[in-house]
């Protein structure tokens, strides 16, 4: 039983679109299966049970593919964006584009959550003009294979803006806070409850469904989906919650610094070799002076390192160069964007040097 369990949580990767791995989960067949099965019997019988049951598994193929150019519109704007997507992956309960980082900006995140829907509403518009054609030639079967078509895009562009993360709602919700000051992780945290309640409404909803109307169908599907999106919402906040608590004493590494009237050349031959850094803390007697680049090193004529000293090259110290180790997690990643470095000194209550901070370190702790 648990090796038949286990071939469910398998995956298939069917395909490359822009380099991305196209990847299905096989309990993504099993709803294949029943969706077009139920698809099958509600459209205008077509004479043949095998060509009835056909169309009913190209209607629903033809709303993946809908769902899978709703997760392409993410990646492609996550691209444009400078984000990586490592896979497109389609499961039981629609898609999802995963990225290699989240966004770096407001006007980033916004952008790439908001195209998810839009492309949905212009497949849904496409449908709506087929839809019209089939009219003219009067052909009922089209008709309704159109028409569910364009509802079934317009219901998933809507349902998509509900303001609960994950949805594409909740990730425009988070870009506005965002924007508005409010922290990455507070905002997250914030649209994950909503996704919470959401999900808590869609299981609520299913069950008046079933005691009202005898409707079986939806209120299961409509409760899979809400504790589908109750849990997913839950990990988000839980994830991010403790994001929060995370202090930067936690994350920072100890201060390999560079005295400030050490010559470059001998810099290179005995930190360098010792060292993956690729930005250094200038520091005396922790007192924090400036960060010196390797990329800044690289500019240098290589007959200039005995004259030079870390201090003629390094950068001097501004207010984005350094954080104190009081600050949360959420203002270190702010600086570091604006410092464009992606390095901090981190700095005790007296304006002393006690550690060092870096973007990698952020990715190490997630």
């Amino acid at each position: 039983m648990s090796n038949f369990l286990k071939f469910f949580k398998r995956r298939l990767s069917i395909a490359r679109i822009y380099g991305v791995p196209i990847v299905i989960d096989y309990r993504w067949f099993i709803v294949l299966v029943l969706a077009s099965w139920l698809t099958a019997v509600n459209l205008p019988f077509a004479g043949n049970q095998i060509i009835q049951l056909g169309l009913g598994l190209l209607t629903t193929l033809l709303f993946f593919f809908s769902i899978l150019l709703h997760e392409v519109s993410h990646a492609w704007v996550a691209r444009r964006e400078g984000i990586g997507v490592v896979e497109i992956v389609l499961h039981p309960f629609g898609g999802m584009a995963r990225m290699e980082k989240e966004p770096q900006t407001p006007k980033a995140e916004f952008r790439i959550a908001i195209a998810g829907p839009v492309m949905s509403i212009l497949v849904s518009m496409t449908f709506l003009l087929l839809l019209a054609v089939a009219r003219i030639f009067d052909n009922p079967i089209l008709m309704s294979i159109f028409a569910l078509l364009f509802f079934a895009n317009f219901v998933l562009a809507i349902f998509n803006m509900f303001p609960g993360y994950p949805l594409d709602g909740g990730r425009v919700l988070r870009a506005i806070l965002w924007r508005r000051g409010v922290s990455l992780t507070k905002a997250t945290i914030l649209t994950g409850k909503a996704g919470q309640i959401i999900g808590i409404a869609l299981v609520a909803s299913g069950i008046i469904l079933l005691i009202l109307r005898s409707d079986l169908t939806t209120a299961i599907w409509s409760g899979l989906v809400g504790i589908f999106l109750f849990d997913t919402a839950n990990e988000i906040v839980a994830k991010y919650t403790d994001r929060q608590t995370t202090s930067i004493d936690k994350l920072m590494k100890p201060a390999f610094s560079v005295l400030p009237d050490m010559k470059i050349s001998e810099f290179i031959e005995k930190i360098l070799p010792m060292s993956k850094q690729t930005v250094f803390p200038v520091a005396k007697d922790r007192r924090f002076y400036g960060l010196l680049l390797l990329e800044d090193l690289k500019k240098m004529e290589k007959i200039m390192w005995a004259e030079k000293k870390a201090e003629d090259i390094m950068r001097p110290v501004q207010n984005n160069f350094f954080v104190k180790i009081s600050a949360s997690v959420d203002e270190a990643k702010r600086l570091m964007q604006d410092n464009r470095i992606g390095a901090l000194g981190v700095i005790d209550e007296d304006g002393n040097l006690v550690g060092f901070l870096q973007s990698r370190d952020f990715h190490q702790s997630a």
